[in-house]
């Protein structure tokens, strides 16, 4: 919840997808991993980590992929770096090597602060849930700080009541999950949706792809104010255009949309620099001054754009070419009014925009402010 309550502030923290390789081939995958896909030398991900500073660095770094713990030793050397600037790290991983935890993937969990697995009926076609559990029971009782992150098809998903019924009883509600829906974005994209697997046979339709909290999908409608006056184009303001996200190849983009991180070239104003050129000073100004993603962040690329009504909102972002209003008091006062409104939600708050909303008080789980509350 923590962790969810920062991604409304800009520049609070670094996604790295330090490799696209992964050794599953869910059929949701959002960025199309498959063990050959590409990587880059991990001395792009280093030298970028090597410029946190004490006095300017990011609250959090969030180790991504493809899978991170093919890379065990970059994922420990990248928390142990981003550690000594004060920063935490967490690290989300597909969790293939369970039920068993090598010895340098526990080093790599070891270094982090935060651990979470993902978790959805796509995953478990490779990786049983017993297998998961068994490694979360392990670092549970190691004292390690964990969520799942959960996907599948809506609220309805009969396969998303079982599985956080059974985490909340296998773990006594001390493991919080965030729970999304799968989305058309990546290898899930090709052809008809996929069809959710659900135990025991069968399927869910649904959606393809991953979480909107990783994919930086649009926030669920009537999240958000409606611009007064017929036809007149939402104002739906992005938190994702918060985060700098450091691709596979060290491009650095403005979101995790997994159709920025991928394509090249990046729309200018979503491309915030490179991990072999720039620094974290550099990118973060950028990510804080750029009038654009100050606009996607107060009101949104629909209204940015005057986009017509049935326009994508993520799609809109990417072709943007309306330059910003010119910055005012008014406009840097609305600003801040946004970025407090939704502060204010938390990170249970955030969990119900873009994730699943019947599930959205789940992050807090284990959480003091859950406990106290009760």
């Amino acid at each position: 919840m923590d962790i969810l309550a920062l991604r409304p502030v800009p520049a609070a923290a670094v996604l790295m997808a330090i490799t696209r390789r992964c050794p599953l081939r869910c059929g949701h995958c959002s960025t199309g991993s498959l063990p050959g896909s590409e990587e880059h030398p991990g001395e792009i991900f280093q030298r970028f980590a090597g410029t946190f500073t004490p006095a300017n660095r990011p609250e959090l770094v969030m180790l991504t992929g493809g899978e991170p713990l093919l890379r065990p030793r970059l994922a420990r050397s990248l928390a142990e770096t981003a550690a000594r600037s004060g920063a935490r790290t967490m690290i989300l991983s597909g969790m293939f090597f369970a039920p068993r935890i090598p010895a340098a993937i526990a080093g790599a969990i070891e270094a982090a602060d935060h651990f979470s697995a993902s978790l959805d009926a796509f995953h478990e076609e490779e990786v049983p849930r017993r297998n998961v559990f068994a490694v979360m029971r392990a670092l549970l009782a190691r004292g390690k700080d964990l969520s799942f992150h959960l996907t599948g098809s809506g609220p309805d998903d009969p396969y998303l009541r079982d599985v956080t019924a059974e985490i909340r009883r296998e773990f006594h509600d001390r493991i919080p999950m965030l729970v999304g829906r799968v989305r058309p974005v990546g290898r899930a994209r090709a052809g008809a949706p996929v069809p959710l697997p659900v135990p025991g046979g069968g399927s869910a339709a649904g959606e393809s792809a991953a979480p909107g909290a990783e994919t930086g999908t649009a926030p669920a409608a009537g999240s958000a104010g409606t611009v007064a006056g017929s036809g007149a184009a939402p104002a739906l303001p992005c938190a994702m255009a918060a985060w700098p996200t450091v691709g596979f190849d060290g491009t650095i983009t403005a979101c995790c949309n997994q159709d920025v991180v991928d394509h090249r070239p990046v729309p200018g104003h979503l491309r915030l620099g490179h991990a072999g050129a720039d620094d974290w000073s550099t990118v973060r100004e950028r990510c804080l001054t750029s009038g654009t993603l100050r606009a996607l962040r107060t009101y949104g690329p629909l209204r940015l754009a005057g986009a017509p009504p049935g326009r994508g909102y993520c799609e809109t972002c990417r072709k943007l070419e309306t330059p910003p209003p010119p910055p005012t008091p008014a406009a840097a006062f609305l600003e801040r009014q946004v970025r407090d409104m939704q502060l204010a939600g938390g990170g249970v708050g955030f969990a119900g925009r873009y994730g699943c909303p019947p599930y959205g008080d789940l992050v807090s789980l284990g959480h003091p402010w859950r406990k106290h509350d009760l």
